[in-house]
C-alpha cells in the first residue's frame, strides 16, 4: 500500500474511533465507507456495510431505497408508504490491498454478485448477508411500485494499484456486466475498476463542504438584512440550476436535510410540475411554480459567477426532485426557475428562513423537531457534558462533516437520539426499527417534550456511544448488534 493511501486510511480509523486490525481489513472498511458517501451522504456506521467474515467474494454491500441507506424491512416499507414509488440501489464493493488487479478474483466478484440475485443461491451463510437477501427479495416483491426504473447494480473493484484499461481485465468485467444486464433485473449495470488514486479522491470528498458554481445573471439584490450577508432574488435556467443539485457523478446532491419535508413521491403537485415539463411548457414553469430557496453560508463572486458553499436547498425539495427525475427531457435546459438566495452563517436565521418558507402548506409537528428549541438546548447540552469522551449532537445533518477533530462515531444523530432514548426509557427497542420520519411520528408525544430533562437523552446517547464502541474493540460480539437497542433497555433496567 503507497504512502499516502495509508495515510487516509490512518485518518480514516483514528476519524471512526476503529480500532486498527490487519491491513487487509482496515482496507476494506476504508473503501467500503469511502464508496458508499459516494452515494449516500448523510452519517452511516462503516461497520454497517461490511458483510460477514465468511461471505466470499465480497466485502461490503449497501442498499439505497427512495435516496436513503437502508438496513432493514422496516425502513423499506416505510419509505415507500412515504413516496408511494419505489427506487433502489445496490452497491457491492470487494478490495483489496495488492497492487494489482487480478483478473480471477475481479470474475469471482461478478460471479458472487449474480449468485446474490440468483433465486437459488446458497452460498451465504452469514447473518448480516441473510438480513439483505431479505430485503433484496422483499425490494423487487414490490417491484409494481418501481414506476420509474428498475433497480440499479454497481460494482466497485478496489485495489491499491493503477488501473490501464487492460484488454482481458475489461472483458471480464464486460462480460459481467452483460450477464447481470440479461437477468432483466436492473435498469444499468455499473462495474468500475478503482485503484489507489480514485479511492483517494473519494475518501477526500467525505470531508467537503457542498459547493457549486452557477451563473445567476437574472437576479435583484435585497437591502441590508440583520444577520444576513447577501440575499438575492431573481431566475436561474435549469442550465445552470443544474449545477446546484446535480453533482459530479450525476447523482441528485444530499442538500435537503434542512428542508422540512422528504421527498414525496407521485403525489398530485410532483404529478403536475412533472405533466408541465413532459409537455415542454417550459415558459410556464417560473409563473406555475413557486420556487426555490437557498441557504449557503458562504459566497463568493465574481460578476455574475456565484460560487456558494455549505449550502443546502430549504424550500423546493419537490421541484427539484422532479427537475431531476426530468432532467433529460429535449428542452428542459431552457426551464426557467425563481429562485432566493440567503447567505448567512446565523443557525437561527438559517431556521426562519425554513419555517418561513415552509408554511404554505401544513406541517407535522414532527418534522420541524429539527428546527425547535429544544433541539437547540439538547445540542448545548451536549457540548456542556465535561467527561473523558466528549459527545456531540448534530442537530443538522452533516453539521460536523468538514471538522476531522470530532470523531464520526462521538456524533449523536437525532435519528440515533430517538431510537436510543425511546429503547431506554420508554422500553421501546422494538418499535426503533424504521425509517426516521415514521420513528419520530410514532413517538411524537412521549419525546423531546419541554417539560422533559436533558440529561437522559445525553445518556442514552453515551451509552449507546460506549455500546459501539464495546462492539469495534470485541468487549461484546458484533453477532448481538442486531440487538443493539435491546441491549441499551436491558442497561437501564439492571442498574
Amino acid at each position: 500500500m503507497d504512502v499516502i493511501t495509508q495515510s487516509c486510511v490512518k485518518e480514516f480509523l483514528e476519524t471512526n474511533e476503529i480500532q486498527s486490525s490487519d491491513d487487509s481489513t482496515n482496507f476494506e472498511l476504508f473503501a467500503n465507507y469511502s464508496i458508499v458517501s459516494k452515494e449516500y451522504s448523510s452519517q452511516f456506521d462503516p461497520d454497517d456495510i461490511s458483510v460477514d467474515e465468511n461471505t466470499p467474494g465480497i466485502d461490503g454491500l449497501a442498499i439505497i431505497v427512495n435516496g436513503k441507506l437502508v438496513d432493514d424491512i422496516d425502513q423499506v416499507k416505510d419509505l415507500i408508504e412515504l413516496n408511494k414509488s419505489l427506487e433502489a440501489t445496490f452497491i457491492f464493493i470487494q478490495a483489496k490491498t495488492s497492487s494489482k488487479f487480478e483478473g480471477s478474483e475481479m470474475g469471482n466478484f461478478g460471479f458472487m454478485v449474480k449468485q446474490f440475485f440468483s433465486p437459488k443461491q446458497s452460498v451465504f451463510k452469514g447473518e448480516r448477508i441473510a438480513k439483505m437477501l431479505q430485503i433484496k427479495d422483499y425490494i423487487y416483491d414490490k417491484s409494481p411500485l418501481m414506476t420509474r426504473t428498475n433497480p440499479i447494480c454497481k460494482l466497485h473493484y478496489v485495489t491499491t494499484g493503477i488501473w490501464k484499461d487492460d484488454g482481458n481485465l475489461l472483458a471480464i468485467l464486460n462480460q459481467n456486466v452483460d450477464e447481470l444486464k440479461s437477468s432483466n433485473l436492473f435498469s444499468d449495470v455499473l462495474f468500475e475498476p478503482c485503484g489507489a488514486t480514485l479511492i483517494q479522491r473519494y475518501y477526500r470528498k467525505t470531508k467537503e463542504r457542498a459547493t457549486a458554481t452557477f451563473v445567476f445573471d437574472k437576479k435583484v439584490t435585497l437591502p441590508s438584512i440583520v444577520s444576513v450577508k447577501e440575499s438575492y432574488v431573481g431566475f436561474l435556467p435549469f442550465s445552470e440550476y443544474r449545477k446546484i443539485i446535480i453533482d459530479e457523478y450525476g447523482k441528485m446532491r444530499s442538500i435537503f436535510d434542512d428542508n422540512i419535508r422528504d421527498f414525496l413521491g407521485d403525489v398530485d403537485v410532483n404529478k403536475k410540475i412533472e405533466g408541465t415539463l413532459r409537455s415542454q411548457h417550459f415558459d410556464l414553469f417560473g409563473v406555475l411554480n413557486n420556487g426555490v430557496t437557498l441557504v449557503a453560508t458562504t459566497l463568493n463572486a465574481t460578476g455574475d459567477k456565484f460560487t456558494i458553499s455549505d449550502y443546502q436547498v430549504v424550500n423546493g425539495c419537490q421541484t427539484s426532485h422532479v427537475l431531476f427525475e426530468n432532467k433529460d427531457v429535449s428542452g428542459i435546459d431552457n426551464t426557467i426557475i425563481p429562485i432566493r438566495l440567503i447567505v448567512t452563517d446565523s443557525d437561527d436565521v438559517k431556521n426562519e428562513i425554513t419555517k418561513a418558507t415552509n408554511n404554505q402548506n401544513a406541517i407535522k409537528p414532527e418534522q420541524l423537531e429539527s428546527l425547535s428549541e429544544f433541539q437547540k438546548q439538547l445540542e448545548q447540552y451536549y457540548k456542556s457534558i465535561t467527561c473523558r469522551v466528549a459527545l456531540f449532537y448534530e442537530r443538522r445533518t452533516n453539521q460536523y462533516n468538514t471538522d476531522i477533530s470530532v470523531g464520526k462515531s462521538r456524533i449523536i444523530t437525532i435519528p440515533t437520539q430517538i431510537k436510543t432514548f425511546s429503547s431506554m426509557f420508554l422500553d421501546s427497542p422494538h418499535l426503533v426499527s424504521g425509517y426516521y420520519g415514521t420513528l419520530a411520528k410514532r413517538f411524537s408525544d412521549r419525546i423531546f417534550r419541554e417539560d422533559h430533562r436533558l440529561l437522559p437523552y445525553f445518556i442514552s446517547g453515551y451509552s449507546f456511544y460506549k455500546l459501539e464502541n464495546a462492539f469495534k474493540v470485541g468487549l461484546v460480539d458484533k453477532a448481538f448488534k442486531i440487538a443493539r437497542f435491546h441491549l441499551l433497555m436491558i442497561v437501564l433496567t439492571t442498574r
